[in-house]
């Protein structure tokens, strides 16, 4: 545990026990263990702005707080990751481009077609992902959320800029057929990707279709 220097050993005990009794209130459904690691890598990491400032331990760790794992790699969750196990753009999101990994050899969704389409559902300008840039389930070991700024920009081109890529959709079918998802069929192409893997989506996982994903 990181100790704040404040003089008195008084002022770090009021400290502790208030991180204590918050924890409590936000994680009442998990067990002691994981409370109490939960508290110390909040602790560690950001003191001050857990104790001192209403937040959850879970919104101070970050990919920057990561020294390795999935969230170190640059990549985006899948967005059944964090919906549900839905295969699905989640609120306030939206379709903003697509590319395609052409040799898909898993075996989860889309082993049938060998190929996978991965679609970018990035946050809707003017609102708020929830959480902020962090890695999927506060897991170092999974990859990041709402982080990466960038667009390729084949859906939804009536959307003007750029926002965070919340989460990654896979589909075996052509995003431009899929009406909702309002994209061109510009061809880009990522292979580095065919291997990215999520047990949401192994099978019976579906892959996206029409009626959501739009603006």
């Amino acid at each position: 545990m990181a100790v704040v220097q404040q003089g008195t050993g008084a002022v770090t005990e009021r400290l502790v026990e208030r991180a204590g009794a918050a924890l409590e209130g936000r994680t009442s459904r998990r067990g002691l263990l994981a409370r109490a690691a939960l508290v110390g890598s909040a602790l560690s990491i950001g003191p001050l702005r857990y104790l001192l400032q209403p937040t959850t331990a879970w919104s101070i760790i970050r990919p920057g707080n990561c020294s390795h794992g999935l969230c170190t790699d640059g990549y985006t969750a899948f967005c059944c990751e964090i919906n549900h196990g839905s295969n699905t753009c989640p609120p306030h999101t939206y379709t903003a481009g697509w590319w395609k990994c052409t040799a898909y050899r898993g075996k989860g969704l889309c082993s049938k077609e060998n190929v996978r389409y991965y679609v970018d559902c990035n946050r809707k300008p003017g609102q708020h992902f929830p959480g902020g840039c962090h890695c999927a389930g506060n897991d170092c070991g999974k990859r990041r959320v709402d982080c990466n700024h960038f667009r390729y920009g084949q859906c939804n081109t009536q959307v003007s800029g750029t926002t965070e890529v919340a989460c990654r959709v896979i589909t075996c079918q052509h995003p431009a057929s899929i009406s909702s998802f309002n994209c061109n069929r510009t061809l880009k192409i990522d292979n580095a990707v065919c291997g990215h893997e999520a047990g949401c989506l192994k099978k019976p996982a579906v892959q996206q279709l029409p009626g959501g994903g739009g603006v």
